[in-house]
């Protein structure tokens, strides 16, 4: 029951070894992360105990056919800080609360009928306004149902429904000053919530259908719609394409539409492009993105108000969700190369925020490699804030992370 090669946005994030199994499949891994701050005006230094933040993640899954054509998946996941917090840190990469914490993060079963399959319950997603964040050493799922067809020559059709996540962005739904509209985004730095437990998503849950098309040549055009009850919908448009098995080339637009009953609001949108080359085993890429200034809404991962999937804030620590905020003008560019065994990345994000005052810019550099079954990485951001107010307090601020996971 193999589904076939989908593109990266695909919604599931059901992987063909799901449906590719006759008995019984564990798997999982192991996370830790410690960071460590070097915050404008603070009086604690990098490595600090008062400035970094430590945890420990696990995982274990298990997967399997029930009977022809119906499979099954399961996994817990649990946090603790290891008792960290007495001696080297004092924050957590989790919710904040220093307790061990646990949950169960996937419970689900799938059907397959001709060339449609249906998962039903908690899972994780990936779509460009709703997807699930690995970065943190806890991970946020979904409560919904997805349906995936490919009868149609080259395409993939989606349709799912968003009832409940564990997210700590758009489970609490607020409003944007004046209390006129809703807010998306609610970005927090963490990702999800193993001890509050699974919440309404949005206001009353989120319909969402999408389309994935690679009928011509080396390219792959997409296109989503989303309903979140109550609060706004939404559109994303994208295409990717590669040419001369070299140069790889992007465009996205998207938009979001307030709901009536807060008012007569602007929507909000937001475009991006991109390019890249590979040259000499070196890969080098440039994005910019531009948010309309007149919009109230972001285009960060409305689960967590973190992450997002425009171009210009991927694979970033603190440039992320920010670089869609109305107004915000955002220019990065990055290369990446491996060097035996070893990939080295370094990028550079500039965002121009109209009306606020404050142009920010942030470099990130990154290594990673294996050490026998431990898969490593160390990063460093440096964030800088033109004008002492604004986002992120409008503090300077270099970060530095430290990742090991062991996968089983």
């Amino acid at each position: 029951m193999k589904l076939g090669k989908l593109s990266l946005v695909a919604v599931l994030a059901l992987g063909t070894s799901a449906f590719a199994i006759d008995n019984v499949k564990v798997n999982g891994d192991v996370k830790i992360i410690y960071q460590s701050n070097d915050v404008q005006n603070s009086t604690s230094d990098m490595f600090d105990k008062d400035a970094s933040a430590a945890g420990v993640g696990i995982r274990v899954g298990a997967t399997a056919d029930l009977i022809s054509g119906v499979s099954a998946g399961v996994q817990a996941q649990g946090f603790t800080t290891l008792g960290l917090e007495n001696n080297l840190v004092s924050a957590v990469m989790a919710t904040g609360s220093v307790d061990d914490q646990s949950s169960m993060s996937q419970a689900w079963l799938a059907g397959t009928l001709g060339k449609t399959t249906v998962k039903v319950g908690r899972q994780e997603l990936d779509t460009p306004l709703a997807f699930t964040e690995k970065w943190n050493v806890v991970y946020n799922t979904f409560d919904a149902a997805v349906a995936i067809n490919t009868d149609l020559p080259n395409t993939t059709l989606v349709g799912a429904w968003v009832g409940k996540d564990n997210g700590m962005g758009a489970s609490t739904v607020t409003t944007s000053p004046g209390n006129t509209a809703p807010t998306l985004i609610n970005s927090t730095g963490q990702t999800a919530s193993l001890s509050a437990g699974f919440d309404t998503f949005g206001a009353k849950g989120a319909y969402a259908a999408g389309a994935i098309n690679n009928s011509l040549p080396s390219t792959t055009l997409q296109g989503w719609y989303y309903n979140v009850v109550d609060l706004a919908t939404a559109y994303w448009l994208q295409a990717d394409t590669k040419v001369a098995g070299m140069v790889n080339l992007g465009a996205q637009y998207a938009g979001m539409d307030p709901d009536s009953r807060f008012g007569n609001l602007n929507d909000s949108t937001i475009w991006a492009v991109k390019g890249a080359v590979d040259v000499s085993g070196v890969n080098l890429y440039a994005a910019y993105s531009s948010a309309d200034k007149d919009g109230v809404l972001g285009f960060a991962n409305t689960a967590t108000g973190d992450k997002t999937k425009i171009y210009t804030g991927l694979d970033s620590i603190y440039m992320d969700g920010i670089v869609t905020r109305p107004g915000t003008d955002t220019i990065k560019v990055g290369a990446s190369a491996a060097l035996a065994g070893v990939k080295l990345a370094a990028a550079y994000t500039d965002c121009s925020v109209d009306g606020a005052d404050n142009d920010i810019s942030g470099i990130d550099l990154s290594v990673s490699g294996k050490a026998g079954p431990l898969n490593l990485q160390a990063i460093y951001t440096m964030v800088d804030n033109e004008v002492a107010s604004g986002n992120y307090s409008g503090l300077d601020r270099d970060t530095i992370r430290l990742i090991a996971v062991l996968p089983f």
